[in-house]
Parts: C-alpha cells; structure tokens; sequence
C-alpha cells in the first residue's frame, strides 16, 4: 500500500514538474520583448535596461529557471511583471470566479450526464435519447472555444437571454457558460453511461434478475448501474478535470474574470510570474483530482487497480 501510494505521488510531482516546466518555457519563447510590451514603444533603451536587470529578465534562461524551480517548491511565486502585485494575490482574487463557473458546470455534470440516462431509461423515453444520441456526437467534436462562440451569439445576440458583457451578479448569467464548460464531458457520459447500460442490461445475470421476478426498476438500479458506473464515474473525474483547462476558453469568450483570464492577460503581456503561478494552480488541481479519481475508483470496484484519469 505505502509502496503504491509513494508511487502515485511520484507521477503526481513529476506531472506537476512537466506542466510548470512547459509553461515556464512556452512563455519565455514567446515572440516580444516583456520589458518593450509593458514600459511601451516610448520607453528610453535605458529605461527598458533598467527594468530588464529590476525583473532579472537580463539573467540568462537557465538562472530564470532555477531561480523559478526554487520558487514553485516554496510557493513563492513573485511579482506581476505587469500589474507589479503578488502573484499569490492575483490569483486568489479570481479563482472565486473560476471555481463559481466549475461548481455550477459540475452541477450540470452530474444532473445531464449521470441522472439523464438513468432517468430516461426509467420511463423508456425513446425520442429524447434518440435526440440525445444526435447532440452527443455534435458536443464531442466541437472545440470549447467554437462552443462559447456560437452559444454567445445565439444566447446574447439573438436570444438576448443573457447580457453580451457578463454581470457575475446575474445568476443566469453563469449558465449558459456553464453549460458550454461542461458540454464535451456531458456528451462523453451519456455515451458511455448509455451504452454501459445497454451492454450489463444483455448480460446473463439481469436475465437471472427478470427471471426471479425483479421489476425493470430494480434490475436498472440493482443490477445494472453498479455494474456500468464504473466507467462512467472515470469519465466523471475527467470532466472534471476538463473543467480545470476548458475554463480557459469559456472566460476569455464570455469575458469572465478567473483564472482563465487571467491566463490568457498573462501570455498576451508576457508574464512569465502570473503564466507560471496560474499553470501550478491548474497542474495542482488536475493532479488533485487524478489522485481522487484512482481512490475512488479502487472503492467502487477492488477487482481494479487504480490507475491515473
């Protein structure tokens, strides 16, 4: 057991490491000067020196890394290059809004994703899983970003059932992004749960079950999902995990102030301080998760062994 779980937090940290690294080094090859960018093009030569040896942007890449591996293992993540604030502070500013936006996706997750099969096979409502089976596909292929796009114009520019510039104090304000957010894991779960479903429900030992008189009720929710919800709560956890990297896109477009934003403000300015902080934030939360994910997936069903989502 002791030995399992230093192996897992061996792949965690080393996942953790790759991520942060990658970002780190993505965000120093990216095209511009960081100094140019925020002193502006009027800045003196001396000025640009001046702030270039100030942020240690003069240092060479290798000393920057170091000193940035040193950092993350004491999280102490510096200074904005741009807004000149703590980068721990900037971050807990607007993770409520991204946590907010997952909360809300997961509920939907969860409602559209575990119930929503379930329930229409209760009731043996064929049209609406036939209707279902349509838009899964659609929502598995579309990008996020295609997603949040098409969903702002048709929601705000047509419908104008939501406001074009967010208002976080609307709270139907958050659910059409929330929606977008978790559409791509709802689809893979309905597909997956479904097909689960039809497949354990074919199996010889529901045949027994009908057989000793157990109503179709009972053999779904007695026999039938505890044997298909494995699969699908693995799909689950990815979503979740999903939710951590597509919140990404969805803010950006719909212009919600989290992480995502933040992000995206940070690799637009060249901020290597906030790009790194936030990418240990996500790499953080994804690793997290992928550690829940294998414990529960050792209690829903001991014949597997836990591996990462």
């Amino acid at each position: 057991m002791w030995r399992s779980l230093r192996d897992r937090f061996g792949r965690l940290a080393a996942t953790m490491w790759l991520i942060v690294t990658v970002a780190f080094f993505c965000a120093y090859k990216l095209p511009g000067d960081p100094a140019r960018m925020i002193l502006g093009q009027k800045a003196t030569p001396e000025a640009i020196e001046n702030f270039r040896h100030q942020t240690g942007l003069d240092q060479p890449i290798a000393v920057q890394y170091s000193r940035f591996v040193r950092r993350a293992l004491t999280l102490e993540l510096g200074e904005s290059l741009v807004q000149r604030r703590p980068v721990a502070e900037l971050i807990s500013e607007r993770a409520g809004q991204t946590l907010t936006l997952i909360l809300i996706s997961l509920f939907f997750l969860a409602l559209c994703g575990l119930a929503l099969p379930v329930c229409l096979r209760l009731i043996e409502w064929q049209l609406p899983q036939k209707v279902y089976r349509s838009l899964w596909t659609f929502l598995a292929i579309a990008p996020p970003y295609v997603l949040s796009i098409l969903a702002l114009l048709g929601f705000a520019s047509w419908l104008k059932w939501i406001p074009v510039s967010f208002d976080g104090t609307r709270p139907s304000a958050w659910i059409v992004p929330a929606l977008v957010l978790a559409a791509y894991p709802i689809a893979v779960i309905i597909r997956l749960l479904s097909d689960q479903i039809e497949n354990v429900l074919g199996s010889p030992f529901v045949r027994t079950a009908r057989a000793f008189g157990y109503s179709e009720p009972q053999v779904l929710l007695r026999f039938a999902l505890p044997n298909a919800i494995t699969p699908a709560m693995a799909a689950f956890a990815n979503g979740v995990a999903f939710f951590v990297t597509g919140t990404f896109f969805v803010e950006v477009v719909f212009g919600i102030g989290g992480l995502g934003t933040l992000a995206y403000e940070a690799v637009r300015n060249k901020d290597v301080s906030v790009l790194v902080g936030v990418s240990i934030v996500f790499a953080g939360s994804i690793c997290s998760i992928s550690a829940v994910l294998q414990l529960l997936l050792a209690v829903l069903d001991p014949r597997t062994e836990a591996q990462d989502a």
